[in-house]
């Protein structure tokens, strides 16, 4: 079950595939009503989804930071999510 703020999280590596490093996905998910005020819970949540196979870091050899892409198996999780929530 993911919680409102991997949701977010997964709903912005989605809609920017490849295009986030931690630091950008950190600063879009504060712009974007992140709630948690305890900074470290932003890095535990996304290294979560990480564990969990649903978001997939990958290392190029032109960026200094890994970026990020959202898995089949987190693409199905959100969409999961999403539904369930009236």
């Amino acid at each position: 079950m993911l919680n409102s703020g991997e949701i977010l999280l997964l709903k912005l590596i989605r809609g920017n595939a490849g295009e986030f490093n931690f630091y950008t996905l950190d600063r879009a998910a504060r712009r974007n009503e992140w709630r948690d005020l305890n900074d470290g819970y932003l890095l535990g949540a996304f290294y979560s989804l990480i564990d969990r196979k649903y978001v997939l870091a990958k290392k190029t050899e032109d960026k200094i930071e890994p970026h990020y892409w959202i898995t089949d198996t987190g693409a199905r999780a959100l969409q999961e999510a999403t539904e369930s929530k009236p």
